[in-house]
């Protein structure tokens, strides 16, 4: 028994929450299984293996954001600004081109996408920028400041084009103002103003297939030799998995290969056919476990900073969650946003193990107040502003 709590208290000591950690990795066990069903269909694509290489090298990514102190974060923000600025102008400029959109860095072998680990550079960097205000936090300045500072990032990202990875970051910026205490009347403003903005400007600046997404979510009607193809299958992959599903590797929609893209954004489609009802629904404990367990893991946060970078990779995750399962059940436009630890690409799964390192780095050091005075507003979720 004593053995037991010593264990136990190690563990938390080290930052390795076990039901935040035990999450994760039955998630990315869901995702490999899901692959490789999906691979066994079509052989081709060679995805499991292409996936389980690309998890060991995830290895690295993740090591570096579960040890490198805040304090260093803190030091070397303007360079690691810069850095995520350089990458991302690089893909304008040199960057490969797939489906329309110019996203991809070709290093040798491997195709890495600067806009997946924009997001937690963004998170990090803003942080820093919210914790070296604190004393102005109420200011609308400083507010409008911060917007600025995540203003080129969501640019570049959008001229790729990938609207989704923008709105991705701007939720992000949102999720870190509402826990660095930013008054509600200027975020309603800001917002505002940019809404105003955004449909004036929206329709001459959104390409058209993103026009087409946004229509085709409203449309009346549909049809299935076009844009509604996608969602139409998934459903159809979904709903004929019933209660307990086909059984794996015995996906017939799967077999027919009837689901584009199945192995990446639509790999839901592969659990909710051969899972049915129960496997989905089990699935989805695990990330309502994952979620719940960071989110009270950022409540234990000591410091500014490890809060709002903990809710920073939280709300980037739970965004691709949310807008990935509405688009697999047709109540969302696809936006080509993966489901977290599940969908196949290397990138996108180095971003969850960079963001999982990252908060339990932040866990381990939650008593440690890594800047100096920058203890955590405890009322920041009940404000009176």
């Amino acid at each position: 028994m004593a053995a037991t709590e010593r264990r136990g208290g190690l563990l938390r000591a080290s930052g390795f929450d076990p039901l935040f950690v035990g999450a994760t990795i039955t998630l990315l066990l869901v995702g490999l299984v899901s692959i490789y069903s999906v691979n066994q269909a079509v052989p081709a694509i060679g995805a499991f293996k292409k996936q389980l290489l690309l998890l060991a090298i995830g290895a690295i990514p993740f090591s570096i954001f579960l040890l490198t102190p805040a304090t260093i974060w803190n030091r070397l923000v303007n360079w690691l600004y810069a850095l995520n600025l350089v990458m991302l102008t690089g893909v304008i400029l040199k960057g490969s081109t797939a489906g329309g959109a110019q996203r991809w860095l070709d290093l040798g072998p491997i195709q890495f996408q600067p806009s997946e680990m924009s997001k937690i550079i963004t998170v990090i960097t803003l942080s820093v920028f919210f914790n070296r205000r604190r004393e102005s936090l109420g200011e609308f300045s400083t507010f409008f400041l911060s917007f600025l500072h995540v203003l080129p990032t969501l640019l570049l990202v959008f001229l790729q084009p990938h609207l989704g990875a923008t709105i991705t970051i701007f939720v992000s910026w949102l999720a870190i103002s509402l826990v660095a205490t930013v008054p509600w009347k200027h975020i309603v403003l800001l917002l505002t103003t940019l809404v105003l903005g955004a449909s004036i400007v929206g329709t001459t600046m959104l390409q058209p297939y993103q026009l087409e997404r946004v229509r085709t979510l409203f449309s009346s009607q549909k049809d299935n030799q076009k844009e509604h193809y996608q969602q139409d299958q998934a459903m159809i992959a979904i709903g004929v998995g019933g209660t307990l599903g086909q059984g794996y590797l015995r996906g017939e929609q799967k077999e027919r290969r009837a689901v584009p893209e199945q192995h990446n954004d639509f790999i839901f489609t592969v659990i909710g056919e051969e899972g049915g009802f129960f496997g989905s629904a089990l699935v989805l404990l695990a990330f309502a476990l994952f979620f719940g367990r960071g989110w009270f893991l950022s409540l234990q946060m000591g410091d500014l900073f490890g809060r709002m970078a903990c809710i920073g990779v939280l709300s980037v995750l739970a965004f691709h969650w949310v807008v990935n399962m509405a688009m697999n059940l047709g109540i969302g436009p696809v936006v080509g946003l993966w489901l977290p630890f599940v969908s196949y690409g290397g990138t996108a799964l180095w971003l969850c193990l960079s963001c999982v390192g990252l908060i339990i780095n932040l866990n381990a050091r939650a008593q440690e107040g890594v800047f100096s005075g920058g203890a955590a507003p405890q009322n920041w979720l009940d404000r009176s502003d």
